[in-house]
Protein backbone atom coordinates (compact mmCIF):
# COMPACT_ATOMS: atom_id res chain seq x y z
CA UNK A 1 0.00 0.00 0.00
CA UNK A 2 2.76 2.45 0.93
CA UNK A 3 4.60 1.75 -2.31
CA UNK A 4 1.49 2.70 -4.27
CA UNK A 5 1.04 5.85 -2.14
CA UNK A 6 4.63 6.91 -2.68
CA UNK A 7 4.26 6.24 -6.41
CA UNK A 8 1.08 8.30 -6.44
CA UNK A 9 2.67 11.42 -4.90
CA UNK A 10 5.67 11.06 -7.19
CA UNK A 11 3.54 10.51 -10.26
CA UNK A 12 1.44 13.56 -9.43
CA UNK A 13 4.67 15.48 -9.14
CA UNK A 14 5.64 14.45 -12.69
CA UNK A 15 8.69 12.38 -11.88
CA UNK A 16 10.55 9.34 -10.63
CA UNK A 17 8.08 6.55 -11.39
CA UNK A 18 10.47 3.78 -10.38
CA UNK A 19 11.35 4.49 -6.79
CA UNK A 20 10.09 1.33 -5.08
CA UNK A 21 9.41 -2.16 -6.45
CA UNK A 22 5.86 -2.50 -7.78
CA UNK A 23 3.47 -4.69 -5.83
CA UNK A 24 5.72 -5.29 -2.84
CA UNK A 25 3.24 -7.37 -0.77
CA UNK A 26 3.49 -10.78 0.95
CA UNK A 27 1.42 -12.40 -1.82
CA UNK A 28 3.57 -10.80 -4.49
CA UNK A 29 6.69 -12.09 -2.78
CA UNK A 30 5.59 -15.68 -3.40
CA UNK A 31 4.85 -14.96 -7.05
CA UNK A 32 8.17 -13.23 -7.72
CA UNK A 33 10.30 -15.85 -6.02
CA UNK A 34 11.52 -13.46 -3.33
CA UNK A 35 10.24 -15.83 -0.64
CA UNK A 36 12.43 -18.59 -2.04
CA UNK A 37 15.37 -16.24 -1.74
CA UNK A 38 14.40 -15.59 1.87
CA UNK A 39 14.45 -19.35 2.54
CA UNK A 40 17.91 -19.78 1.03
CA UNK A 41 20.18 -19.01 3.95
CA UNK A 42 22.97 -21.36 2.98
CA UNK A 43 25.36 -18.53 2.23
CA UNK A 44 26.34 -15.27 3.85
CA UNK A 45 25.33 -13.38 0.69
CA UNK A 46 21.85 -14.89 0.81
CA UNK A 47 21.56 -13.98 4.48
CA UNK A 48 22.50 -10.37 3.78
CA UNK A 49 19.98 -10.29 0.94
CA UNK A 50 17.30 -11.65 3.24
CA UNK A 51 18.07 -8.97 5.84
CA UNK A 52 17.83 -6.24 3.22
CA UNK A 53 14.45 -7.49 2.03
CA UNK A 54 13.16 -7.76 5.58
CA UNK A 55 14.43 -4.25 6.32
CA UNK A 56 12.53 -2.87 3.29
CA UNK A 57 9.39 -4.76 4.32
CA UNK A 58 9.67 -3.43 7.87
CA UNK A 59 10.12 0.11 6.55
CA UNK A 60 7.04 -0.17 4.36
CA UNK A 61 4.99 -1.78 7.13
CA UNK A 62 5.92 1.05 9.52
CA UNK A 63 4.87 3.55 6.87
CA UNK A 64 1.51 1.87 6.42
CA UNK A 65 0.87 2.02 10.17
CA UNK A 66 2.09 5.58 10.89
CA UNK A 67 0.91 8.43 8.67
CA UNK A 68 3.74 10.74 9.75
CA UNK A 69 6.34 8.17 8.77
CA UNK A 70 4.57 7.63 5.45
CA UNK A 71 4.64 11.38 4.72
CA UNK A 72 8.34 11.45 5.56
CA UNK A 73 8.99 8.67 3.06
CA UNK A 74 6.95 10.49 0.45
CA UNK A 75 8.94 13.67 1.07
CA UNK A 76 12.32 11.96 0.71
CA UNK A 77 11.19 9.97 -2.32
CA UNK A 78 10.62 13.28 -4.14
CA UNK A 79 13.29 15.52 -2.60
CA UNK A 80 16.32 13.27 -2.21
CA UNK A 81 17.00 12.72 -5.97
CA UNK A 82 16.50 16.45 -6.62
CA UNK A 83 18.82 17.43 -3.79
CA UNK A 84 21.49 15.01 -5.03
CA UNK A 85 21.27 16.48 -8.54
CA UNK A 86 21.57 20.07 -7.26
CA UNK A 87 24.44 19.02 -4.99
CA UNK A 88 26.26 17.33 -7.89
CA UNK A 89 26.04 20.46 -10.02
CA UNK A 90 27.09 22.71 -7.12
CA UNK A 91 30.02 20.66 -5.82
CA UNK A 92 31.21 18.56 -8.75
CA UNK A 93 30.15 19.30 -12.33
CA UNK A 94 29.86 23.12 -12.21
CA UNK A 95 31.72 24.35 -9.15
CA UNK A 96 32.12 28.07 -8.54
CA UNK A 97 35.85 27.80 -9.17
CA UNK A 98 35.43 25.33 -12.03
CA UNK A 99 36.70 25.65 -15.57
CA UNK A 100 33.19 26.09 -17.05
CA UNK A 101 32.77 29.55 -15.55
CA UNK A 102 29.91 31.21 -13.70
CA UNK A 103 27.72 31.69 -16.77
CA UNK A 104 27.71 27.97 -17.52
CA UNK A 105 27.04 27.26 -13.85
CA UNK A 106 24.05 29.64 -13.81
CA UNK A 107 22.73 28.13 -17.04
CA UNK A 108 22.96 24.61 -15.58
CA UNK A 109 21.10 25.67 -12.44
CA UNK A 110 18.44 27.32 -14.58
CA UNK A 111 17.88 23.99 -16.32
CA UNK A 112 17.48 22.30 -12.94
CA UNK A 113 14.98 24.94 -11.82
CA UNK A 114 12.86 24.49 -14.94
CA UNK A 115 13.02 20.70 -14.66
CA UNK A 116 12.25 20.34 -10.97
CA UNK A 117 9.94 23.26 -10.18
CA UNK A 118 6.82 21.42 -11.50
CA UNK A 119 7.80 18.36 -9.46
CA UNK A 120 8.11 20.37 -6.21
CA UNK A 121 4.88 22.24 -6.97
CA UNK A 122 2.95 19.02 -7.57
CA UNK A 123 4.29 17.42 -4.39
CA UNK A 124 3.53 20.54 -2.35
CA UNK A 125 -0.08 20.76 -3.50
CA UNK A 126 -0.60 17.02 -3.08
CA UNK A 127 0.94 16.66 0.40
CA UNK A 128 -0.20 20.09 1.70
CA UNK A 129 0.48 20.35 5.44
CA UNK A 130 3.50 22.38 6.49
CA UNK A 131 4.90 22.20 2.97
CA UNK A 132 2.26 24.74 1.88
CA UNK A 133 3.21 26.95 4.81
CA UNK A 134 6.89 26.67 3.93
CA UNK A 135 6.14 27.75 0.35
CA UNK A 136 4.36 30.82 1.72
CA UNK A 137 7.27 31.66 4.03
CA UNK A 138 9.97 31.56 1.36
CA UNK A 139 7.93 33.51 -1.20
CA UNK A 140 7.71 36.78 0.74
CA UNK A 141 10.95 37.96 -0.93
CA UNK A 142 11.29 38.26 -4.69
CA UNK A 143 15.06 37.71 -4.59
CA UNK A 144 15.24 34.58 -2.43
CA UNK A 145 13.86 31.95 -4.83
CA UNK A 146 14.46 31.49 -8.56
CA UNK A 147 11.65 33.04 -10.57
CA UNK A 148 10.30 29.69 -11.79
CA UNK A 149 9.74 28.62 -8.16
CA UNK A 150 8.62 32.04 -6.98
CA UNK A 151 5.87 32.22 -9.59
CA UNK A 152 3.77 29.45 -8.03
CA UNK A 153 4.91 29.91 -4.41
CA UNK A 154 3.72 33.53 -4.46
CA UNK A 155 0.22 32.44 -5.51
CA UNK A 156 -0.08 30.32 -2.38
CA UNK A 157 -0.08 33.52 -0.28
CA UNK A 158 -3.80 33.90 -1.03
CA UNK A 159 -4.79 31.00 -3.33
CA UNK A 160 -4.41 27.86 -1.19
CA UNK A 161 -6.53 24.99 -2.60
CA UNK A 162 -9.51 23.79 -0.56
CA UNK A 163 -9.25 20.73 1.67
CA UNK A 164 -12.67 20.56 3.34
CA UNK A 165 -15.97 20.64 1.52
CA UNK A 166 -18.71 22.87 2.88
CA UNK A 167 -20.62 19.88 4.31
CA UNK A 168 -17.48 18.52 6.00
CA UNK A 169 -16.78 21.92 7.55
CA UNK A 170 -20.34 22.13 8.92
CA UNK A 171 -19.97 18.69 10.48
CA UNK A 172 -16.70 19.69 12.17
CA UNK A 173 -18.29 22.88 13.55
CA UNK A 174 -21.36 21.04 14.85
CA UNK A 175 -19.20 18.40 16.54
CA UNK A 176 -16.83 20.95 18.11
CA UNK A 177 -19.64 23.16 19.40
CA UNK A 178 -21.67 20.10 20.53
CA UNK A 179 -24.68 20.99 18.39
CA UNK A 180 -27.15 18.55 16.88
CA UNK A 181 -28.33 21.08 14.32
CA UNK A 182 -25.98 23.86 13.18
CA UNK A 183 -28.91 25.70 11.58
CA UNK A 184 -30.22 26.42 15.07
CA UNK A 185 -27.19 28.68 15.61
CA UNK A 186 -26.27 29.90 12.12
CA UNK A 187 -28.12 30.95 9.00
CA UNK A 188 -27.17 32.21 5.51
CA UNK A 189 -24.21 29.85 5.31
CA UNK A 190 -22.00 30.59 2.28
CA UNK A 191 -20.85 27.38 0.59
CA UNK A 192 -17.55 28.70 -0.77
CA UNK A 193 -14.89 29.53 1.84
CA UNK A 194 -13.86 33.17 2.03
CA UNK A 195 -10.34 32.13 3.03
CA UNK A 196 -8.19 29.02 2.86
CA UNK A 197 -4.98 28.53 4.81
CA UNK A 198 -2.57 25.68 5.35
CA UNK A 199 -4.35 24.26 8.41
CA UNK A 200 -7.91 25.55 8.07
CA UNK A 201 -10.63 27.28 6.08
CA UNK A 202 -12.83 30.28 6.85
CA UNK A 203 -16.56 30.37 6.06
CA UNK A 204 -19.11 33.17 6.19
CA UNK A 205 -22.45 32.85 7.96
CA UNK A 206 -24.89 34.86 10.07
CA UNK A 207 -25.81 34.46 13.73
CA UNK A 208 -29.48 33.50 13.92
CA UNK A 209 -29.91 35.19 17.31
CA UNK A 210 -28.56 38.65 16.40
CA UNK A 211 -28.31 38.71 12.59
CA UNK A 212 -24.62 39.61 12.81
CA UNK A 213 -22.36 38.44 9.99
CA UNK A 214 -19.59 36.17 11.25
CA UNK A 215 -16.48 34.44 9.95
CA UNK A 216 -15.87 30.90 11.20
CA UNK A 217 -12.41 29.35 10.98
CA UNK A 218 -12.43 25.54 10.85
CA UNK A 219 -9.34 23.41 11.38
CA UNK A 220 -8.73 20.54 8.96
CA UNK A 221 -8.97 17.20 10.83
CA UNK A 222 -5.56 15.67 11.67
CA UNK A 223 -3.80 18.89 10.65
CA UNK A 224 -1.75 18.99 13.85
CA UNK A 225 -0.38 15.47 13.48
CA UNK A 226 0.40 16.10 9.82
CA UNK A 227 2.21 19.40 10.54
CA UNK A 228 4.33 17.95 13.33
CA UNK A 229 5.47 15.10 11.07
CA UNK A 230 6.25 17.55 8.25
CA UNK A 231 8.24 19.91 10.50
CA UNK A 232 10.28 17.01 11.89
CA UNK A 233 11.04 15.89 8.34
CA UNK A 234 12.04 19.40 7.24
CA UNK A 235 14.25 19.79 10.31
CA UNK A 236 16.13 16.69 9.19
CA UNK A 237 16.44 18.08 5.67
CA UNK A 238 17.66 21.51 6.78
CA UNK A 239 20.21 19.89 9.11
CA UNK A 240 21.66 18.02 6.12
CA UNK A 241 21.18 20.49 3.26
CA UNK A 242 20.79 24.00 4.74
CA UNK A 243 22.58 24.04 8.13
CA UNK A 244 22.06 27.77 8.72
CA UNK A 245 18.26 27.24 8.69
CA UNK A 246 18.22 24.44 11.28
CA UNK A 247 18.01 26.71 14.35
CA UNK A 248 15.26 28.67 12.62
CA UNK A 249 13.24 25.49 12.03
CA UNK A 250 13.52 24.68 15.74
CA UNK A 251 11.96 28.06 16.59
CA UNK A 252 9.19 27.57 14.03
CA UNK A 253 8.45 24.16 15.55
CA UNK A 254 8.05 25.72 19.00
CA UNK A 255 5.75 28.41 17.61
CA UNK A 256 3.42 25.83 16.09
CA UNK A 257 2.87 24.21 19.50
CA UNK A 258 0.02 26.64 20.15
CA UNK A 259 -1.29 27.35 16.63
CA UNK A 260 -3.51 24.25 16.54
CA UNK A 261 -5.48 25.32 19.60
CA UNK A 262 -7.91 27.97 18.38
CA UNK A 263 -8.72 28.92 21.98
CA UNK A 264 -5.15 30.25 22.16
CA UNK A 265 -5.81 32.29 19.02
CA UNK A 266 -9.02 33.53 20.68
CA UNK A 267 -6.87 34.91 23.53
CA UNK A 268 -4.35 36.28 21.04
CA UNK A 269 -7.12 38.26 19.32
CA UNK A 270 -8.25 39.72 22.64
CA UNK A 271 -4.66 40.66 23.53
CA UNK A 272 -4.04 42.35 20.18
CA UNK A 273 -7.30 44.29 20.34
CA UNK A 274 -6.48 45.46 23.87
CA UNK A 275 -2.91 46.47 23.02
CA UNK A 276 -3.34 48.02 19.56
CA UNK A 277 -6.81 49.50 19.10
CA UNK A 278 -6.52 52.30 21.70
CA UNK A 279 -3.67 53.87 19.72
CA UNK A 280 -4.21 52.59 16.17
CA UNK A 281 -7.97 52.04 16.08
CA UNK A 282 -8.52 54.95 13.67
CA UNK A 283 -6.34 53.21 11.05
CA UNK A 284 -6.62 49.47 11.70
CA UNK A 285 -9.22 47.02 12.95
CA UNK A 286 -8.91 43.53 14.46
CA UNK A 287 -11.98 41.25 14.49
CA UNK A 288 -13.76 40.55 17.78
CA UNK A 289 -13.67 36.83 18.68
CA UNK A 290 -16.92 35.15 19.76
CA UNK A 291 -16.81 32.69 22.63
CA UNK A 292 -20.07 30.93 21.71
CA UNK A 293 -18.57 30.06 18.29
CA UNK A 294 -15.14 28.93 19.49
CA UNK A 295 -13.50 25.69 20.59
CA UNK A 296 -10.10 24.04 20.21
CA UNK A 297 -10.64 23.50 16.46
CA UNK A 298 -13.20 26.21 15.60
CA UNK A 299 -12.86 29.98 15.94
CA UNK A 300 -15.74 32.38 15.36
CA UNK A 301 -15.27 36.13 14.98
CA UNK A 302 -16.99 39.16 13.52
CA UNK A 303 -16.77 39.38 9.75
CA UNK A 304 -14.53 42.11 8.34
CA UNK A 305 -15.97 43.39 5.06
CA UNK A 306 -13.40 44.35 2.49
CA UNK A 307 -10.84 42.83 0.16
CA UNK A 308 -7.35 41.50 0.50
CA UNK A 309 -4.73 44.22 0.41
CA UNK A 310 -2.98 42.58 -2.55
CA UNK A 311 -6.26 42.48 -4.51
CA UNK A 312 -6.89 46.16 -3.76
CA UNK A 313 -3.46 47.12 -5.11
CA UNK A 314 -3.91 44.98 -8.23
CA UNK A 315 -7.31 46.53 -8.92
CA UNK A 316 -5.71 49.97 -8.90
CA UNK A 317 -3.03 48.77 -11.31
CA UNK A 318 -5.63 48.08 -13.98
CA UNK A 319 -5.78 51.64 -15.45
CA UNK A 320 -1.97 51.77 -15.59
CA UNK A 321 -1.81 48.39 -17.33
CA UNK A 322 -4.52 49.32 -19.83
CA UNK A 323 -2.68 52.53 -20.65
CA UNK A 324 0.29 50.39 -21.80
CA UNK A 325 -1.90 47.80 -23.53
CA UNK A 326 -1.14 45.04 -21.01
CA UNK A 327 -3.06 42.85 -18.60
CA UNK A 328 -2.70 43.47 -14.87
CA UNK A 329 -0.71 40.24 -14.55
CA UNK A 330 1.71 41.26 -17.30
CA UNK A 331 2.14 44.75 -15.85
CA UNK A 332 2.69 43.40 -12.33
CA UNK A 333 5.24 40.84 -13.55
CA UNK A 334 7.08 43.55 -15.47
CA UNK A 335 7.34 45.71 -12.34
CA UNK A 336 8.55 42.78 -10.23
CA UNK A 337 11.18 41.86 -12.80
CA UNK A 338 12.33 45.48 -12.95
CA UNK A 339 12.86 45.43 -9.17
CA UNK A 340 14.66 42.07 -9.30
CA UNK A 341 16.99 43.18 -12.09
CA UNK A 342 17.71 46.61 -10.62
CA UNK A 343 16.17 48.53 -13.52
CA UNK A 344 13.73 49.97 -11.02
CA UNK A 345 14.82 50.95 -7.53
CA UNK A 346 12.60 50.69 -4.47
CA UNK A 347 11.73 54.11 -3.07
CA UNK A 348 11.71 55.26 0.55
CA UNK A 349 8.37 54.90 2.32
CA UNK A 350 8.20 58.59 3.32
CA UNK A 351 8.74 59.69 -0.31
CA UNK A 352 6.03 57.34 -1.58
CA UNK A 353 3.67 58.70 1.06
CA UNK A 354 4.02 62.21 -0.38
CA UNK A 355 3.69 60.91 -3.95
CA UNK A 356 0.47 59.10 -2.99
CA UNK A 357 -0.90 62.31 -1.42
CA UNK A 358 -0.24 64.19 -4.67
CA UNK A 359 -1.68 61.30 -6.72
CA UNK A 360 -4.92 61.25 -4.70
CA UNK A 361 -5.34 65.00 -5.10
CA UNK A 362 -4.87 64.76 -8.88
CA UNK A 363 -7.28 61.80 -9.08
CA UNK A 364 -9.99 63.76 -7.27
CA UNK A 365 -9.54 66.68 -9.65
CA UNK A 366 -9.75 64.47 -12.75
CA UNK A 367 -12.42 62.05 -11.46
CA UNK A 368 -14.57 64.18 -9.18
CA UNK A 369 -16.70 62.10 -6.80
CA UNK A 370 -15.07 58.76 -7.68
CA UNK A 371 -12.72 57.42 -5.01
CA UNK A 372 -12.77 53.66 -5.60
CA UNK A 373 -9.57 53.73 -7.70
CA UNK A 374 -7.69 56.41 -5.79
CA UNK A 375 -3.97 55.61 -5.43
CA UNK A 376 -3.25 53.78 -2.19
CA UNK A 377 -0.72 55.26 0.18
CA UNK A 378 1.39 52.10 0.08
CA UNK A 379 4.41 53.82 1.62
CA UNK A 380 2.34 55.15 4.54
CA UNK A 381 0.70 51.75 5.03
CA UNK A 382 4.04 49.98 5.41
CA UNK A 383 5.34 52.73 7.70
CA UNK A 384 2.31 52.13 9.93
CA UNK A 385 2.68 48.33 9.84
CA UNK A 386 6.34 48.60 10.77
CA UNK A 387 5.51 50.92 13.68
CA UNK A 388 2.71 48.64 14.89
CA UNK A 389 5.00 45.63 14.97
CA UNK A 390 7.71 47.65 16.68
CA UNK A 391 5.21 48.42 19.45
CA UNK A 392 4.15 44.77 19.64
CA UNK A 393 7.69 43.41 19.92
CA UNK A 394 9.38 46.00 22.12
CA UNK A 395 6.57 47.39 24.31
CA UNK A 396 3.61 44.98 24.38
CA UNK A 397 5.71 41.83 24.46
CA UNK A 398 3.41 39.87 22.16
CA UNK A 399 3.54 40.09 18.38
CA UNK A 400 2.24 38.43 15.26
CA UNK A 401 5.19 36.42 13.93
CA UNK A 402 3.50 35.82 10.56
CA UNK A 403 2.55 39.22 9.08
CA UNK A 404 2.48 38.04 5.46
CA UNK A 405 0.35 40.01 2.95
CA UNK A 406 -2.46 37.43 2.88
CA UNK A 407 -3.27 38.45 6.49
CA UNK A 408 -3.94 42.11 5.63
CA UNK A 409 -7.31 43.39 4.35
CA UNK A 410 -8.40 46.78 3.01
CA UNK A 411 -11.83 47.40 4.50
CA UNK A 412 -14.83 48.88 2.70
CA UNK A 413 -14.05 52.48 3.67
CA UNK A 414 -10.90 52.25 1.53
CA UNK A 415 -8.57 53.54 4.26
CA UNK A 416 -8.77 51.17 7.25
CA UNK A 417 -6.67 48.01 7.32
CA UNK A 418 -8.06 44.79 8.75
CA UNK A 419 -5.49 42.57 10.46
CA UNK A 420 -6.41 38.87 10.68
CA UNK A 421 -4.95 35.46 11.56
CA UNK A 422 -3.19 35.63 14.92
CA UNK A 423 -2.40 31.95 15.26
CA UNK A 424 1.36 32.55 15.33
CA UNK A 425 1.74 35.00 18.18
CA UNK A 426 4.99 35.02 20.15
CA UNK A 427 5.22 36.25 23.74
CA UNK A 428 8.50 37.85 24.85
CA UNK A 429 9.72 38.35 28.44
CA UNK A 430 10.76 41.86 29.44
CA UNK A 431 14.47 41.11 29.97
CA UNK A 432 14.70 39.80 26.40
CA UNK A 433 12.97 42.93 25.06
CA UNK A 434 15.39 45.20 26.93
CA UNK A 435 18.36 43.44 25.30
CA UNK A 436 16.65 43.50 21.90
CA UNK A 437 15.98 47.24 22.30
CA UNK A 438 19.71 47.91 22.78
CA UNK A 439 20.46 45.93 19.63
CA UNK A 440 17.85 47.84 17.62
CA UNK A 441 19.27 51.21 18.70
CA UNK A 442 22.81 50.10 17.75
CA UNK A 443 21.54 48.98 14.32
CA UNK A 444 19.68 52.24 13.75
CA UNK A 445 22.83 54.21 14.62
CA UNK A 446 25.01 51.95 12.39
CA UNK A 447 27.49 50.96 15.13
CA UNK A 448 29.10 47.60 14.15
CA UNK A 449 30.99 47.15 17.40
CA UNK A 450 27.89 47.73 19.53
CA UNK A 451 25.78 45.50 17.26
CA UNK A 452 28.22 42.61 17.70
CA UNK A 453 28.30 43.15 21.46
CA UNK A 454 24.51 43.29 21.91
CA UNK A 455 23.91 40.33 19.59
CA UNK A 456 26.13 38.26 21.90
CA UNK A 457 24.43 39.64 25.01
CA UNK A 458 20.97 38.72 23.74
CA UNK A 459 22.08 35.07 23.55
CA UNK A 460 23.09 34.40 19.93
CA UNK A 461 25.94 31.86 20.12
CA UNK A 462 28.43 31.75 17.25
CA UNK A 463 31.56 29.77 16.58
CA UNK A 464 33.98 32.69 16.05
CA UNK A 465 32.08 35.94 16.84
CA UNK A 466 33.45 37.83 13.81
CA UNK A 467 32.29 41.44 14.05
CA UNK A 468 31.81 41.93 10.30
CA UNK A 469 29.64 38.82 9.98
CA UNK A 470 27.62 39.72 13.07
CA UNK A 471 26.98 43.25 11.83
CA UNK A 472 25.98 42.31 8.29
CA UNK A 473 23.69 39.43 9.25
CA UNK A 474 22.14 41.32 12.17
CA UNK A 475 21.45 44.21 9.84
CA UNK A 476 19.84 41.88 7.31
CA UNK A 477 17.51 40.27 9.85
CA UNK A 478 16.57 43.31 11.93
CA UNK A 479 17.18 46.41 9.81
CA UNK A 480 17.98 46.48 6.08
CA UNK A 481 19.53 44.64 3.15
CA UNK A 482 21.04 47.35 0.99
CA UNK A 483 24.30 47.17 -0.97
CA UNK A 484 26.43 47.79 2.14
CA UNK A 485 25.00 44.64 3.73
CA UNK A 486 24.63 42.28 0.77
CA UNK A 487 27.77 43.46 -1.12
CA UNK A 488 26.38 42.10 -4.38
CA UNK A 489 25.22 38.75 -2.99
CA UNK A 490 21.64 37.56 -3.26
CA UNK A 491 19.96 36.77 0.03
CA UNK A 492 20.49 33.01 -0.12
CA UNK A 493 24.20 33.42 -0.88
CA UNK A 494 24.50 36.03 1.90
CA UNK A 495 23.14 33.56 4.44
CA UNK A 496 25.36 30.76 3.11
CA UNK A 497 28.35 33.13 3.35
CA UNK A 498 27.47 33.93 6.96
CA UNK A 499 27.23 30.23 7.84
CA UNK A 500 30.61 29.49 6.26
CA UNK A 501 32.35 32.46 7.90
CA UNK A 502 30.85 32.26 11.40
CA UNK A 503 28.28 29.50 11.98
CA UNK A 504 25.40 30.10 14.41
CA UNK A 505 25.41 27.45 17.14
CA UNK A 506 22.16 28.41 18.87
CA UNK A 507 19.57 31.20 19.06
CA UNK A 508 17.63 32.49 22.09
CA UNK A 509 13.92 31.72 22.08
CA UNK A 510 11.94 34.39 20.24
CA UNK A 511 14.94 35.96 18.49
CA UNK A 512 14.48 34.34 15.08
CA UNK A 513 10.73 35.03 15.07
CA UNK A 514 11.36 38.73 15.74
CA UNK A 515 13.87 38.62 12.86
CA UNK A 516 11.34 36.87 10.64
CA UNK A 517 8.72 39.50 11.44
CA UNK A 518 11.16 42.23 10.39
CA UNK A 519 12.22 40.55 7.14
CA UNK A 520 8.65 39.57 6.21
CA UNK A 521 7.43 43.16 6.53
CA UNK A 522 10.42 44.56 4.61
CA UNK A 523 10.16 41.88 1.92
CA UNK A 524 6.45 42.52 1.43
CA UNK A 525 7.11 46.25 1.20
CA UNK A 526 9.92 45.64 -1.30
CA UNK A 527 7.52 43.66 -3.52
CA UNK A 528 5.47 46.88 -3.77
CA UNK A 529 8.54 49.00 -4.52
CA UNK A 530 8.87 50.34 -0.96
CA UNK A 531 12.24 50.45 0.80
CA UNK A 532 11.95 50.58 4.57
CA UNK A 533 14.36 50.15 7.49
CA UNK A 534 13.10 48.15 10.46
CA UNK A 535 15.51 49.65 12.99
CA UNK A 536 14.72 53.23 11.94
CA UNK A 537 11.01 52.74 12.70
CA UNK A 538 11.54 50.56 15.77
CA UNK A 539 14.12 52.84 17.40
CA UNK A 540 11.53 55.15 19.09
CA UNK A 541 9.92 52.10 20.72
CA UNK A 542 13.34 50.72 21.68
CA UNK A 543 14.17 53.99 23.45
CA UNK A 544 10.79 54.07 25.21
CA UNK A 545 10.63 52.32 28.57
CA UNK A 546 8.19 49.37 28.54
CA UNK A 547 5.16 50.01 30.79
CA UNK A 548 5.21 48.42 34.24
CA UNK A 549 1.83 46.75 33.66
CA UNK A 550 1.45 44.78 30.45
CA UNK A 551 -1.59 43.08 29.01
CA UNK A 552 0.79 40.20 28.34
CA UNK A 553 0.37 38.84 31.86
CA UNK A 554 -3.36 38.43 31.30
CA UNK A 555 -3.37 36.82 27.91
CA UNK A 556 -0.20 34.73 27.65
CA UNK A 557 -1.26 31.10 27.05
CA UNK A 558 -0.41 28.50 29.67
CA UNK A 559 1.89 26.52 27.40
CA UNK A 560 3.96 29.63 26.61
CA UNK A 561 3.98 30.76 30.24
CA UNK A 562 5.41 27.38 31.22
CA UNK A 563 8.06 27.68 28.50
CA UNK A 564 9.10 31.10 29.77
CA UNK A 565 9.32 29.82 33.34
Amino acid sequence: MLARQVRRVVARSHGFAKILPEGLTPRALGRTGWSRQFADTSSAAALRKRRRYLWVLGLLAAGCIDEGFRRCLQFWAVVFPLWCHYLWVDKVSHRKDGAQGLEARDAEFSKLHVRYSPIIRGATLYMRGFYLKAAQLVSTRDDFLPEVYLEWCRKLQDEVPMTLSSDEARKVIAKELKLEDLDALLTDWVEEPIGTASIGQVYQARLRSTGEDVAIKVQVPNAEKMFRADISCLKMFTYLAIPWAFEQMKEIEKLFEAEFDYLEEFRNLEAMRTNLLPKWGHRIYIPRPMKELSSRHVLGMELLKGEKFISAVRRRLKPLAEREGKTVEEYEQEQIEALRSGRRKAEAAWWLRWKALLGRWMHRVRHFGRRDLEPLDVGGIFEMLMQIHGQQILLDGCFNADPHPGNILLLEDGTTLGLIDFGQVMYLPQDFRVKLARLIVALAERQPEQVARYESEIGVKRKYYKQDVQYRLCSFWLDRDDEEITQGLNIFDLLVWGESEDPVLSLPEGYYLACRCSTTLRSTALAFGVYISSAAYWKPYAEERPPDHLHLAIFVPEVLRRNQA
